[in-house]
């Protein structure tokens, strides 16, 4: 594997865990230090799906056209 499928990779492991932090915050009380994990858990996953779409674009550049 390339060393960008690689990363997605990693990437996509990060947003499951993520999401499933998120999960375990929905069921339970709602602190001040909870909302604050749960900010912060929403810009990482939104820092990840950008990160993402740029090793796509970057990807999609590299594939040469067939004729």
């Amino acid at each position: 594997m390339s060393a960008s499928s690689d990363r997605i990779l990693e990437l996509l492991q990060q947003i499951s865990v993520l999401n499933e932090l998120e999960d375990h915050y929905r069921a339970g009380p709602k602190s001040a230090d909870a909302n604050e994990q749960s900010k912060q858990r929403r810009k990482r996953r939104q820092q990840i799906r950008k990160e993402m779409k740029d090793l796509a674009s970057s990807a999609r550049n590299k594939v040469p056209i067939e004729r």
